[in-house]
C-alpha cells in the first residue's frame, strides 16, 4: 500500500489519546485493514478485530497465516503494516515506543509531526528511531532483525544502548543480531511492492543470508479496503 494513502487515511481517522485512573497517557490505535485474521491477545482467549475496531497502548495483537492488518496512529502520524504470523505489542513501556514487534514483519511508515516526543519501533535487538520515513522490519523467532529504508532515514542501536547509533539512509539495509551492534549498512534493491508482497531483494538472490521468509508470510495483499470477516468487537468505542 502506498504510503501516500495511508497518510490520507490517517487525515481522515479521529485522532484521540486517551488518559487512564493514574493520569498516564494512553495511545489509540486504528485498525485500518484487515486481510484474513487479526487478534488481540487477552487471557485466557484472543479476540477477532476487524476494521473499524481500535487498540490501546499494552494491547498485543497477532495476525494469522495468510494474514495482514493496517493500523494507524493518528496522534503520532504513523501507519504500520502488520504481515502474517506476526506478534508485536503497542506502545511498549519504553517511552516514545509506539510498536514492539516481537517476530515477524512490519512495515513502518510515517509522516512529518510537530509533536516533539521520539517515535520509536523497538524489537528484541534493536531500537528504531525516525524523522519522517518508510521502512521495512523483521524479526526472527530468535530476536534477530532485519530492516530495509524505503524513504527517509532512521538510526538503530541496540537496547542497552552501550554502542553509538548506527543511520541507515533509504536505500540502505542492516541486520542486527540479538547481542551485537547493528552491522554497517549495505545497499538493497526491494521495492515497497517486494516488501508488501513477501518478496526479498532480488540482489539477495530472493533470500537475505540468515532471514529466509517463514512458511504463509508470502503472497500477501496490500490490504487496501478490505476487512475481516469474523466477529470482532468495536473495542473501546471503535
Amino acid at each position: 500500500m502506498r504510503r501516500a494513502i495511508l497518510i490520507a487515511l490517517l487525515a481522515v481517522s479521529i485522532s484521540a489519546v486517551a488518559t487512564d485512573d493514574a493520569g498516564t497517557d494512553r495511545i489509540t490505535y486504528d485498525v485500518i485493514t484487515v486481510e484474513g485474521k487479526l487478534f488481540l491477545e487477552t487471557e485466557p482467549d484472543a479476540h477477532r478485530l476487524n476494521a473499524g475496531d481500535q487498540a490501546v497502548s499494552g494491547d498485543r495483537l497477532r495476525t494469522g497465516s495468510s494474514s495482514s492488518s493496517t493500523i494507524g496512529v493518528p496522534s503520532h502520524t504513523a501507519v504500520f503494516r502488520i504481515d502474517a504470523k506476526t506478534s508485536c505489542t503497542l506502545a511498549h513501556d519504553r517511552p516514545g515506543v509506539l510498536l514492539h514487534v516481537e517476530k515477524g514483519r512490519v512495515r513502518a511508515m510515517f509522516g512529518s509531526t510537530t509533536r516533539p516526543d521520539p517515535r520509536l519501533v523497538t524489537t528484541p535487538s534493536a531500537v528504531l528511531a525516525v524523522r519522517g520515513t518508510d521502512y521495512g522490519v523483521r524479526v526472527k523467532k530468535n530476536g534477530d532483525t532485519h530492516v530495509v529504508v524505503f524513504e527517509g532515514a532512521i538510526e538503530i542501536t541496540d537496547p542497552s544502548g552501550e554502542n553509538p547509533p548506527i543511520r541507515v539512509e533509504a536505500g540502505q539495509e542492516t541486520r542486527a543480531r540479538m547481542g551485537r551492534p547493528a552491522e554497517t549498512p549495505s545497499l538493497h534493491h526491494m521495492t515497497r511492492m517486494d516488501w508488501d508482497q513477501g518478496r526479498n531483494s532480488p540482489a539477495s538472490g530472493g533470500t537475505a543470508p540468515g532471514f529466509g521468509q517463514d512458511p504463509g508470510a508470502g503472497a500477501i495483499g496490500s490490504g487496501a479496503g478490505a476487512s475481516g470477516s469474523g466477529s470482532g468487537s468495536k473495542r473501546r468505542g471503535g
